[in-house]
């Protein structure tokens, strides 16, 4: 629950952001996503890891974005 959690803060500060600036950072805005992105995919392969073993969530597989997704 920790990463998914973490995902809807980054994503409540980037609408609060972006609703307080009335314009949006483009290179700023993509980190951001891969960022949230990255607690998402976090939470989504940790249904696979075993228990207790938290460490096993932090690998490039299931932290990175993926490479068949593009932001344009």
């Amino acid at each position: 629950m920790a990463q998914i959690t973490e995902a809807h803060m980054h994503l409540g500060q980037l609408i609060t952001e972006i609703e307080d600036n009335s314009a949006i950072d483009e290179i700023d805005t993509m980190i951001q996503l891969g960022h949230i992105y990255a607690h998402l995919n976090r939470f989504w392969h940790g249904r696979n890891v075993a228990s207790g073993d938290i460490d096993a969530l932090y690998t490039d597989e299931n932290s990175d974005f993926p490479n068949d997704v593009t932001l344009s």
